[in-house]
């Protein structure tokens, strides 16, 4: 079987199972016997004109291999193949006609295995092969396996067919499972990523990928070397990573972007922001509510790859109902990497007193944890009068959560809001605090809270666009105020900006916040639906403000002729490129295309520090490229 073949031994103590052990790289094959046609889940890869790996049909439109097929040197192989590849399935016997060929398109290595998942361009048909199932408890001492691969043979360079091999377990680790030698069979370069197979019934079930070998026999190898000794990478128990990485996505089935609520980030700690989607699926066959995280983790330039990074129903969370979901992000627990909290909405006791919990997704810098509860609310507290946002408010580097209360109406008909804050202290949250509440008539409903620091004195505060309605005259208006953190609360708000005789539709517009000329006063950026033209274009622009001065906001960029949907984007922020200066991500609804599926990309506006450069997209579900 072929596998990757560094130019040097893996040499560690003279007590190690297989201390010299070889890594089997692109191009080698199982010299045993040739394969059943019942093997046609089993898949050959070739990558670029060269090198072939083999991989194993897992889902119907992925396949999962050795990610040193694809690296040999540790680099960051995620996203889109740097060399055409292409993916053989439903085929043992290569000289025939049938199965499916197809284009690699996506990559998706395991964090800390020598696996990869490999995403086609289309699913394989049931009748062409269907997946092979996964084992649930690891190889057993002792126990055979049959292992199988396209890679090279004791006589040939580039076998036409498949070949399997029977092994005996000697022992397993938490990540390998190391094999004996065996008399008939031997695996070499080729067959990275080929399958370890154990049957139970009749059906066959994968228990680990091909991984490292002697290689003793094969073609091309040291005459001397009779070793057939190898390693192989397990992935029973990996059933859950493979559900959240190949599972449904924007394009593959009929969830949209408008069942979404968009993040933004460091999840990873790595110095540049990331965006993260909780994302709405239809409910499971059983009737659970179903909901996802993905992460987007972000590079200076467009190699950007979704990872679903937590699932309702993969994780055993159980039913979790999106529509109940308040999601903000922030670094809660001060470790460098930015976290998800979620408010959650858990309706009415029989009493009518309102129920809610906070719950919050930690970071581990690859993925997130499951959720942990924070806080129940002990008194009625209502999730559909809450607005929640994080921002470090007391500066002391965690995240907080505030929350924007509509309290109603008071007995003189003013409209009450106030807001409360949840003060981490890093391993949970303090009980919900008072820190303002409208001194006049402020209403809830009119209001759109935008957490940042103003100032730059390095705690949140709060910026609201107000919306004042229109004048007799038909001018509609807008105020912008800002609640200042004094570290103990807030400072009553101060009015920032007027509208004035300038018509401002509040409903048009979408603020958000973020440091865009890089001078640590965060600036308030604004989305605004400019309409559409008699020709049917919609146009949108993007405004900002500067420091806590505010000057009038300054259009910084407008789709102009090219028709720009405001109603089909959400925009977030942060430094996507680490270069000091924030950015603008918009995540963009394309809708129900003609073949059914539903389609959305994030486009990126990167600052230049006085601009933003034109929208450029760095991601799309049906991995259009940008």
């Amino acid at each position: 079987m072929s596998l990757r073949r560094p130019s040097r031994l893996l040499v560690t103590s003279a007590i190690a199972a297989f201390a010299g052990i070889v890594s089997m790289a692109p191009s080698s094959a199982l010299t045993g016997a040739d394969a059943p046609a019942a093997l046609n889940f089993v898949a050959k890869i070739k990558v670029g004109e060269q090198s072939t790996c083999t991989g194993v049909l897992v889902t119907p439109q992925w396949v999962l291999s050795a990610a040193s097929c694809f690296s040999s040197d540790g680099t960051s192989i995620i996203g889109k193949p740097k060399t055409a590849t292409t993916v053989t399935v439903g085929r043992t016997d290569l000289t025939q006609t049938g199965g499916s060929v197809q284009q690699a398109v996506d990559l998706v290595p395991h964090p800390d295995r020598d696996l990869v998942l490999v995403r086609l361009a289309a699913a394989v048909p049931d009748a062409t092969a269907k997946p092979v199932k996964l084992a649930t408890t690891p190889a057993a001492a002792g126990e055979e396996l049959t292992k199988a691969g396209f890679g090279r043979t004791k006589t040939e360079w580039v076998p036409n067919k498949l070949h399997t091999g029977t092994f005996t377990v000697a022992s397993t680790t938490a990540t390998d499972v190391n094999l004996n030698g065996s008399d008939t069979a031997t695996v070499c370069q080729g067959d990275a990523g080929g399958p370890a197979l154990r049957t139970v019934n009749g059906v066959h079930e994968l228990v680990a990928v091909n991984a490292r070998s002697w290689q003793g026999g094969c073609l091309g190898t040291d005459p001397n070397e009779v070793r057939t000794n190898a390693v192989d990478t397990r992935v029973d128990g990996l059933a859950p990573w493979i559900a959240m990485a190949t599972g449904a996505r924007w394009g593959q089935d009929k969830e949209n972007a408008a069942a979404s609520q968009e993040l933004s980030g460091d999840f990873d700690g790595d110095g540049k922001t990331d965006t993260a989607v909780l994302h709405k699926y239809d409910p499971t066959s059983t009737g659970a509510k179903h909901t996802a995280l993905w992460k987007f983790t972000s590079t200076a330039g467009i190699s950007y790859h979704p990872v679903r990074a937590w699932d309702s129903v993969a994780s055993g969370t159980g039913s979790w109902d999106w529509d109940r979901s308040k999601a903000v992000a922030g670094d809660f627990n001060g470790d460098g990497k930015a976290d998800v909290a979620v408010l959650y909405d858990y309706g009415q006791t029989a009493e009518g007193v309102n129920q809610a919990k906070l719950w919050t997704f930690l970071s581990n810098g690859t993925g997130f944890d499951k959720p942990v509860l924070k806080w129940s609310s002990t008194s009625s507290w209502d999730w559909n009068r809450s607005e929640p946002m994080a921002g470090d408010f007391n500066g002391d580097g965690k995240t907080d959560v505030g929350v924007f209360y509509n309290n109603g109406t008071d007995a003189n008909n003013r409209s009450t809001t106030t807001l409360w804050t949840f003060t981490s202290n890093g391993a949970a949250f303090d009980a919900p605090a008072v820190k303002w509440t409208s001194a006049s008539s402020w209403d809830w409903n009119r209001s759109l809270p935008v957490p940042g620091d103003y100032n730059g004195d390095g705690k949140a505060d709060i910026a609201v666009l107000y919306n004042y309605g229109a004048t007799s005259g038909g001018i509609n208006q807008v105020r912008l105020w800002t609640l200042s953190s004094n570290g103990a609360g807030f400072n009553a708000p101060v009015e920032q900006w007027y509208s004035g005789s300038t018509s401002w539709n509040w409903t048009r517009s979408k603020p958000f916040a973020g440091d865009y000329n890089g001078d640590n006063k965060d600036d308030i950026g604004i989305l605004y639906n400019n309409g559409t033209t008699i020709e049917g274009v919609n146009q949108t622009k993007l405004w900002t403000s500067n420091g806590d001065s505010f000057d009038a906001p300054v259009t910084k960029w407008d789709s102009g002729t090219t028709s720009w949907d405001w109603n089909r984007s959400m925009p977030v922020t942060g430094d996507f490129n680490g270069d000091g200066k924030d950015d603008i991500h918009v995540l963009y609804d394309y809708g129900q295309q003609a073949d059914q599926t539903y389609r959305a990309a994030w486009w990126r506006f990167t600052s230049t520090g006085p601009d933003f450069n034109n929208p450029y997209r760095v991601w799309d579900s049906i991995y259009v490229a940008p």
